[in-house]
């Protein structure tokens, strides 16, 4: 077998800067011991990303017991260049900049109630354009996340109307002449569990977002589980049995999903915007209506991810729902309505470390990749920013 030189050549480029990336700050015959490449070919490759740009160098390491001379060690460049993240969901968009090395600033949420769709694109290019106006240094490329089945970069079904068939990659690609990537939340929560928070601890992992819609984003060893036109993890409108009236089902969008839940709330408390801060407040309380609402959601929460477990058997279930952020002890109820279910596999349940900006860091880490020219390899980031509760619009 004949390996093309140019395509074995490309390789070893990804991989010298992959370990910069992972590994960095890290030194020439380091990378080569680690890749098992000759050190004429890495020191090729490292001047070639010097010179471009990409990776810089930040002073020596120590030299070996036989002493001689000390490594020059390197690091990604961050200042190459930045990318940013979009989600857009029913009532508002939040967006972030991410440096390449995945540190993220600039959170912002903006409301679209009201909104029609060609406005909210007028207001995401607005900031877009504000952002590279007011940076010293290139974008790299966008990420735009939602709800819904994206497939090869094209929206095929979308739970925000206008939305489907429209291609939103290539609309924002024309406009500002870098890469776009398209991906539905619960993949980009997936990502973020995989790059960020799991730092490669998780090769087999289930990330179920809880928002307009219910879905699991499928992370197969290593790598991003789509399904036949990007279908996987699509449980929203899968059937749940009703757990008082036999023979009756709904959906679990009906009983999991984030509107939902929150509309049964507003009626039993009489207003009509949600107050996080009377929630936790109820719930701290005892007050029963508030109870009895959270043991259903808990439960059928419990009955989904019960099936995700037995059936995929991942290394952990990571769960991403602003209402269980507010009230993480709702989690140990859902853990226990699991464990009563009489099933073989029962992962690890878990709730996102970060569940306001996941999806946010996610898309920013596929858009990294995309524009390092990386997507095929794994990429591990530390994200130092703090998480904030955002309230949860109705």
């Amino acid at each position: 077998m004949i390996i093309n030189k140019h395509i074995m050549r490309t390789t070893n480029e990804k991989q010298v800067l992959q370990q910069i990336v992972n590994a960095g700050p890290i030194s020439r015959s380091q990378i080569s011991r680690n890749l098992c490449l000759n050190k004429v070919t890495v020191s090729d490759i490292y001047s070639q990303l010097l010179h471009e740009g990409l990776i810089r160098e930040v002073g020596h390491g120590v030299s070996t017991r036989n002493g001689g001379r000390k490594p020059v060690m390197a690091l990604l460049n961050v200042g190459y260049g930045y990318v940013i993240s979009i989600n857009i969901l029913r009532s508002r968009f939040s967006m972030i900049t991410c440096r390449l090395d995945g540190r993220s600033d600039n959170y912002e949420s903006v409301s679209t109630r009201d909104v029609d769709l060609t406005t909210v694109l007028d207001m995401i290019d607005e900031r877009i354009a504000n952002t590279i106006a007011a940076s010293d240094s290139r974008l790299l490329g966008i990420a735009f996340g939602l709800d819904g089945v994206i497939y090869e970069n094209q929206i095929l079904s979308a739970a925000l109307k206008g939305f489907k068939s429209f291609d939103l990659a290539k609309y924002f690609s024309d406009k500002f002449q870098v890469p776009v990537v398209l991906e539905n939340l619960a993949n980009e929560s997936a990502i973020y569990e995989r790059d960020f928070a799991g730092e490669g601890v998780y090769q087999d992992l289930i990330s179920v977002t809880i928002r307009d819609q219910v879905a699991a984003g499928i992370v197969a060893d290593g790598h991003l589980y789509r399904g036949h036109n990007g279908e996987a993890g699509n449980i929203g409108t899968c059937p749940l049995a009703d757990r008082y009236h036999e023979g009756s089902s709904s959906t679990v969008n009906h009983f999991v999903a984030e509107g939902p839940v929150l509309q049964r709330i507003m009626a039993y408390q009489h207003i009509d915007r949600v107050d996080v801060n009377r929630i936790r407040r109820d719930y701290l309380g005892h007050r029963p209506e508030l109870i009895a609402i959270l043991d259903e959601f808990a439960f059928y929460l419990g009955k989904v991810l019960g099936d995700l477990s037995n059936t995929f058997a991942p290394d952990a279930i990571i769960v991403n729902a602003p209402i269980l952020e507010l009230l993480p002890e709702v989690m140990d109820q859902v853990r226990e309505h699991v464990d009563r279910l009489s099933i073989r596999r029962k992962a690890p349940l878990l709730l996102s470390k970060n569940a306001k900006e996941a999806s946010l860091t996610g898309g920013a880490s596929a858009i990294i990749h995309k524009a390092l020219g990386l997507d095929d390899l794994q990429l591990t980031f530390k994200n130092e920013r703090s998480a904030v509760l955002e309230e949860v619009e109705s």
